[in-house]
């Protein structure tokens, strides 16, 4: 004859391992379902890398470079003025032209690097070969000032009208360049990324 203590032990031993059981049952089909979910997630494709998400990194890329860009914009542009003058007064000298063609080497690595960064975010889906060709052009730019920057630094001082002309020549076409960039940019979501400091 078995005593009722051990009859309940039995009973409770049996509840707690079927118990055991019942748990281990439920946290296999939880991990199965985990994994799936994690498959899943793995294959499923990633959403369309957008225009709008182009212009908040572009936009990002331009805040980080454009107070230096129109800081180095403004020295270089204030440096032609009094180089310029000087000029007019019979008073300039090679120097102070390569000093100022040094402040537009500045502000066109600048811009270079601005558009270097800009180059490096994916295009978006929509209107990629719009952001692709803004950075082209921006680049282009920034040789337009590089080569600015070149003509100051070896100016022809028996004729430096000669260099002061061509200069402005490049300046005007820098500046158009710049200004239709900078609307593009806008147009496609970002702001301007190049100075609105004009160059003379």
């Amino acid at each position: 004859m078995v005593d009722g203590s051990q009859e309940e032990e039995t009973a409770t031993h049996d509840d707690g391992a079927t118990r055991r059981k019942h748990l281990w049952e439920i946290l296999g089909v939880a991990a199965a379902v985990a994994g799936v979910v994690i498959g899943l997630i793995q294959v499923w494709p990633k959403p369309a890398f957008t225009l709008q998400d182009w212009a908040k990194e572009a936009n990002a890329v331009c805040a980080e470079t454009s107070g230096d860009s129109e800081d180095a914009a403004r020295a270089a542009n204030d440096a032609l003025s009094m180089t310029l003058s000087s000029l007019q007064q019979g008073t300039a000298t090679p120097q102070q032209f390569f000093i100022t063609g040094n402040l537009y080497y500045r502000m066109a690595g600048l811009q270079n690097k601005a558009a270097g960064n800009l180059s490096n975010i994916h295009p978006p889906s929509s209107r990629a070969d719009e952001t692709e060709a803004v950075v082209r052009d921006m680049r282009e730019s920034d040789r337009m000032i590089y080569q600015g920057a070149e003509l100051l630094r070896h100016v022809n001082t028996q004729y430096p009208q000669e260099t002061v002309n061509a200069f402005s020549q490049l300046a005007n076409t820098y500046n158009e360049k710049g200004r239709s960039i900078n609307r593009r940019l806008v147009d496609l979501g970002a702001r301007d990324c190049l100075p609105n400091v004009q160059a003379p």
